[in-house]
């Protein structure tokens, strides 16, 4: 049942199938295009470089691309995976919305590739980054053996039946934990072998925005997730309560910043984030009027990509600059 009309093409598809590479429609697949791999870049990066600073050792460039590259390799499994399980569920299918934050990548529906390619490759990206971890394992012990498991688990439960996770309301806690404390603990004992508190510290800001990312990124696609039964946040409770919530993940995630600053968790240069508060602030006035309008919406969610990028690169700055 599951490969019923996986290869089916509109005549429009057939034709974008034939002018573009398959290079680009697998960089496509796995949200490349889209910036989504930024956001295991960050917390991976952040907490290499905060766990070194706060170690006094060098940072160990290599170590630090092989677990990035296993994360994205992990990254990479779980969108594809998401795009298998929502074109399964019609959720892609259906949606009539089309922005470049949402709705999927849309290569399943275009023709560009089959269901089925996707669903494999998926696998085999997980099992790439298995081959990663288990040689990072060999250099810098087996605890990180745990975290890669962790990442595993719940990037494959937010998807696959049964299990189900983003189609139960609980996608953006796992996308704020995955893309927060649990990878940027993983940078960080790739590299000193254990987890500092300044590393969760700035890991659970970190989760928080990439919360945000998601749950904006949801309003567009209300009516055919809330139709196709995918009943996260957004589609439960509304579009004006997701900008609600948008709104407050992005505050929290700067007041953990200003309060690990005030508190001497991480450098006091982390009172820098406060100049987030305003930007906020006017982005989220009067989220009943403007959750109708698609061009605002699609600002919102550029705004909460970029700001995520402004905010790790301060924070990298400010671990590199402590003396």
């Amino acid at each position: 049942m599951e490969d019923v009309n996986q290869n089916s093409k509109t005549p429009a598809g057939e034709a974008q199938s034939k002018t573009t590479g398959l290079a680009y429609r697998w960089l496509r697949a796995v949200g490349f295009f889209r910036g989504f791999l930024l956001v295991s870049l960050i917390p991976v990066t952040a907490g290499s470089v905060a766990a070194t600073h706060g170690s006094g050792r060098p940072l160990d460039w290599g170590l630090m691309f092989g677990a990035l590259f296993g994360a994205w390799c992990y990254h990479a499994g779980a969108n594809l995976l998401n795009d298998y399980y929502d074109h399964l569920s019609g959720a892609d299918d259906i949606n009539e919305v089309r922005t470049p934050f949402s709705g999927g990548t849309r290569v399943i529906q275009e023709g560009l590739l089959p269901a089925r390619s996707l669903r494999n490759a998926a696998w085999m990206a997980y099992g790439l980054g298995s081959i990663v971890i288990w040689i990072l394992a060999s250099r810098i012990g087996p605890g990180i053996y745990l975290l890669a498991a962790v990442g595993v688990v719940s990037g494959i439960s937010y998807s696959l039946r049964p299990v189900w996770l983003a189609y139960r309301g609980l996608g953006e806690i796992v996308l704020g934990l995955n893309f927060g404390p649990i990878l940027t603990a993983y940078g960080a004992y790739a590299q000193v072998g254990h987890v500092p508190i300044s590393v969760l510290w700035i890991g659970t800001a970190l989760g928080l925005w990439s919360a945000a990312i998601i749950t904006v990124n949801e309003i567009p696609d209300f009516v055919a997730d809330k139709a196709a039964g995918k009943l996260n946040f957004v589609a439960r409770h509304g579009r004006s309560a997701g900008i609600r919530l948008w709104a407050t993940l992005l505050f929290v995630a700067v007041m953990v910043i200003v309060v690990g600053a005030g508190a001497g968790v991480i450098g006091r240069s982390g009172f820098f984030a406060v100049a987030f508060l305003p930007i906020i602030y006017l982005r989220s006035r009067a989220p009943e009027s403007w959750t109708q309008d698609l061009d605002r919406v699609v600002v919102a969610c550029r705004f909460t990509i970029i700001g995520h990028a402004v905010l790790w690169i301060l924070l990298l700055l400010m671990f590199i600059t402590a003396s």
